[in-house]
């Protein structure tokens, strides 16, 4: 899965990225370190929290949108 985040280039590839880790998710359940939705949210925040701080960070944050993340992330959760 994370050979494919770097060939992620548009709207559809991260769509077909997201419906592949659901799909990962099902498939490979034992390899996840995360099992419930809380522990995953959890973790992401810890991983930015830590990655962005971190002397291999290479990622703009001030590039980000983050509404468009937590907007993305809310729907998720309210969309049927």
């Amino acid at each position: 899965m994370v050979e494919k985040i770097s060939s992620i280039s548009n709207k559809e590839e991260f769509i077909e990225y997201l419906k592949d880790l659901a799909n990962d998710y099902t498939d490979n359940k034992d390899e996840w370190e995360n099992q419930t939705i809380s522990d995953y949210l959890e973790q992401i925040a810890s991983w930015i929290e830590d990655y962005s701080i971190s002397p291999a960070n290479d990622i703009e944050w001030e590039k980000i949108d983050f509404k468009i993340l937590a907007q993305l992330l809310y729907m998720g959760k309210i969309y049927e």
